[in-house]
């Protein structure tokens, strides 16, 4: 990777790389895409690829009709001022 394509990538990245420093991030990356290259020798005969099912586990944000939410939630409050928790002041 040369320094143009670090630029390049900078830019896209929307990144400031000081002149000074392009050298050296180009020296990493080409270190990284070594790496890849090792990677792709590995061997994989016999190896199943690993997925899985993905489940959806937030339920559904649909309005309640439950009237006495608020109240019952409230009632956990330690302090309350009409319908809200009411908290000690913390920034000055």
């Amino acid at each position: 990777m040369n320094i143009d394509e670090i630029k390049k990538i900078a830019a896209l990245a929307r990144i400031e790389i000081p002149e000074e420093r392009l050298e050296d991030f180009a020296g990493e990356f080409n270190k990284i895409l070594e790496y890849f290259k090792k990677l792709d020798s590995a061997p994989t005969e016999g190896v199943e690829p690993f997925c899985f099912e993905e489940e959806n586990v937030w339920r559904s944000d649909l309005p309640s009709s439950d009237s006495d939410a608020r109240e019952r939630i409230l009632k956990n409050a330690p302090e309350r001022q009409d319908d809200f928790f009411k908290v000690r002041k913390v920034i000055e």
